[in-house]
């Protein structure tokens, strides 16, 4: 994903003009990142892709309305965790209703393995530590550009991290998997 410089700014108002090459430059640029984004409050990959989808589509209908040109990347990012959430509301208000209905639904099989745990830890994490996790580690995005793209001082990225990485630590040694000295 690129920081936005003057060639960011540019590709942005030109889409802001409706170039339609200018669009699907910053959807080529930006989707994998929202879809990590979306991932980091849902949870599951294909659900993720839907909302980076939703979010382009809304940002689209919207574009002409930003202000900030040189806050593309921030703008859609809250565009697409929004989207998100409220994927993540209606399969909620879901799920209760099925409860409601059908009784208990059986919990998820228990896997063992660290790869599980790690998993389960990331899960485990409030959103806003876990959207730096996943954007850092699955999206191998450095600091900067998660910096850019959430709108987030440098000391913020870095703080955040650090406590997601404690939180998850804290729950690899319950699991079991202590660090080694």
């Amino acid at each position: 994903m690129a920081r936005c410089g003057d060639n960011e700014r540019a590709t942005v108002e030109a889409a802001c003009r409706g170039d339609k090459a200018a669009l699907g430059t910053l959807y080529e640029r930006y989707y994998a990142t929202m879809v990590w984004v979306a991932y980091s409050v849902l949870l599951d990959r294909s659900l993720a892709e839907d909302a980076a989808q939703q979010a382009f589509a809304k940002a689209c209908e919207k574009l002409r309305g930003l202000k900030q040109l040189d806050r593309f990347g921030p703008w859609l990012t809250t565009i697409c965790r929004h989207g998100a959430q409220d994927i993540m509301r209606v399969r909620s208000r879901d799920l209760s209703l099925r409860k409601a209905v059908a009784g208990e639904i059986p919990a998820r099989a228990n896997h063992n393995g660290f790869d599980r745990a790690v998993k389960d830890a990331v899960d485990r994490l409030p959103a806003m530590y876990r959207e730096v996790i996943v954007l850092h580690y699955y999206q191998q995005m450095s600091y900067k550009e998660i910096e850019s793209v959430l709108g987030l001082s440098s000391d913020v990225v870095k703080g955040r991290l650090a406590r997601a990485r404690r939180q998850m630590q804290v729950h690899l040694e319950h699991e079991g998997f202590r660090r080694e000295q």
